[in-house]
């Protein structure tokens, strides 16, 4: 789980920005309200299960065997396992089957679940897979752009499968990769769409699936970077698409979240800032943030309240000798972080706190804790509020207690 801490500057990883693709998109849209869908031998086959099957194919409680940590939707806490026939790690794509099943989080009571065919390319998946895809599996892993995401309103799930197995002579282009929508509430496909070539990253906002595709290892220059959208209330509606040569790194309720780069996982010696781009689904640009360190799934986006003062701290504390460093504290100015949801302008000061992605009742949302002391001089971090993607934004003190198991997620 994602942890950003305080002036501590986020690194950017080599490989994450150049673990992304050649890609040429083409667009293939099918809509059900089926049981299955699949009208041909290419097409996903997604299948409704019962709560016997569901349990049969994935266990409760099983984290261990789980492809990802549980995610939080508007309705419950969805699960995914696949299943490896070959019991190989390089097993063929059609061979794996993903089983998603959604259940009540207070109960455990069985709601929906559906087996899809391609499996998940979740980020162990994409990794021993024989394809080009593999090359980007640490982006499969992004919580906000990777094979899995939620919608901030916690009513979409999407998923980026497998692709098909490449034949000999086919080149990167020639990949299919189909990208599915299902409904949080039923589990039904809403979306499906298939691309040639490797698909960089997704995201979803409230109404819409984005995702984008490159002719390169990197959506500017010769990447000629393209996302592509797809009306998730008019399910009849034809695609749109628009170049960048910007990454997507998120979305908000209404707008995606572009930036220069891939924003990095972690956060160690030094938290890298950036200026992220908010765009509509037309590609015109909504707004700019700057001193950016970090975008969570959902929409809430981590910043530096003063951007330029906290770059001048870094730069000294990056030129300073390991014995300088110990006595270099930064000014309030420079210290000062907050998180800022666009959607609804709301700003939360979180000075000296700790943010962590977690799942919430109504979907994707944060956690912040707190140092505070324990009585013999030392300190513990603590639960302090958490927030959701889908309400007022307003900090929630209640029911803290249900992230007392989950510090590792």
């Amino acid at each position: 789980m994602i942890a950003a801490h305080p002036l501590i500057p986020r690194t950017f990883s080599t490989l994450r920005r150049l673990t992304a693709l050649t890609a040429v998109v083409t667009l293939a849209l099918t809509i059900s309200s089926c049981t299955t869908t699949g009208k041909s031998d290419d097409d996903p086959v997604i299948s409704s299960l019962n709560a016997q099957e569901a349990d049969a194919a994935a266990p409760r409680n099983l984290r261990s065997i789980m492809d990802t940590n549980p995610l939080s939707s508007a309705e419950g806490t969805v699960s995914m396992i696949t299943s490896d026939e070959n019991g190989k790690k390089g097993s063929v794509s059609g061979d794996l089957t993903t089983t998603v099943v959604s259940r009540d989080p207070s109960t455990d009571k069985f709601q929906w679940a559906v087996s899809i065919k391609p499996a998940v390319a979740t980020e162990k998946r994409a990794h021993y897979g024989y394809s080009p895809q593999s090359a980007m599996s640490e982006n499969m892993g992004r919580s906000s752009t990777g094979s899995v995401v939620v919608s901030p309103d916690g009513r979409h799930l999407s998923l980026i499968l497998l692709p098909a197995e490449q034949q000999a002579g086919e080149s990167a282009a020639d990949l299919r990769t189909h990208i599915v929508v299902l409904d949080a509430q039923t589990g039904k496909a809403v979306r499906t769409a298939e691309f040639s070539g490797v698909v960089l990253g997704q995201a979803l906002t409230n109404g819409t699936l984005a995702v984008e595709t490159a002719q390169n290892y990197f959506p500017a220059g010769s990447g000629k970077g393209t996302i592509t959208t797809f009306s998730l209330t008019d399910t009849s509606a034809q695609p749109s698409s628009f170049p960048t040569d910007k990454w997507l790194v998120g979305a908000t309720r209404e707008n995606l979240v572009l930036a220069p780069d891939l924003l990095p996982d972690d956060c160690f010696d030094t938290c890298s800032m950036t200026t992220v781009s908010l765009i509509n689904t037309d590609g015109a640009i909504n707004e700019n943030v700057t001193g950016v360190t970090a975008v969570y799934p959902g929409g809430w986006i981590h910043r530096f309240t003063n951007p330029k003062a906290a770059s001048d701290f870094q730069q000294r504390l990056e030129a300073a000798s390991k014995d300088e460093r110990k006595s270099l504290s930064p000014s309030r100015e420079a210290a000062e972080e907050q998180l800022v949801n666009p959607s609804i302008k709301k700003t939360i000061d979180i000075t000296g706190k700790s943010t962590f992605e977690r799942g919430v009742p109504t979907g994707p949302g944060l956690l912040v804790e707190q140092d505070v002391p324990t009585g013999n001089g030392s300190t513990e971090s603590k639960p302090a509020f958490w927030l959701s993607a889908a309400d007022d934004g307003h900090r929630h003190t209640e029911n803290l207690e249900q992230f007392k198991d989950n510090k590792d997620e």
